[in-house]
């Protein structure tokens, strides 16, 4: 037999870890707490240029900071346009579309809809490139070619990654192209 004594048995092991894990925690806020008091009284006792050193340190951190956070793109660039510049053909009798790629990435498996419509599909468009459609290569939904003298009225793109609507930029070609020229 041993001379050493057995451990009590804990049958409430996870309340007694629940206590233990708040007392540490309010521990450590206090702890922190304590550090934070004895800077304040330590910086309070410093001279005035020293403090003046200090807020210019801290108005230059936080100069930086909101320089960041304006600079940096948010959410609002990844909303799908793609970064896509499109150019209507002056032909009107024989239509087509040219749509740049001006993002600094590929676009890849690229599904152009015209006019909710027909479709057309792209293995890939190199940044900087672009993409010419027209009615001989859009399809629809049976199969079927698009009438040579499609007009195209309304413009979607999808890719795995992304969509973009250019409806409206097309409008603007449309209204661009149409208007009395000078």
């Amino acid at each position: 037999m041993s001379a050493a004594r057995t451990a009590p048995q804990n049958q409430k092991g996870d309340a007694a870890l629940g206590k233990r894990v708040a007392s540490e925690a309010s521990n450590v806020f206090l702890n922190g707490l304590a550090i934070l008091k004895e800077m304040v009284a330590d910086f309070s006792q410093r001279d005035r240029f020293f403090k003046y050193k200090v807020g210019i340190v801290a108005g230059w951190i936080a100069i930086s900071c909101v320089s960041l956070a304006i600079a940096c793109p948010g959410r609002s660039l990844q909303t799908g346009d793609m970064d896509a510049r499109i150019v209507l053909g002056d032909k009107l009798d024989r239509p087509s579309i040219t749509i740049w790629n001006e993002s600094k990435t590929p676009w890849q498996d690229v599904t152009i809809i015209v006019n909710g419509e027909y479709r057309a599909a792209v293995a890939e468009v190199k940044a900087g490139e672009f993409v010419t459609i027209t009615p001989k290569q859009l399809l629809g939904a049976n199969g079927t070619a698009a009438p040579v003298g499609l007009r195209f009225q309304s413009l979607q793109m999808r890719s795995a990654r992304d969509s973009a609507d250019l409806t409206k930029d097309l409008q603007e070609e449309w209204r661009r192209l149409l208007e009395p020229k000078r």
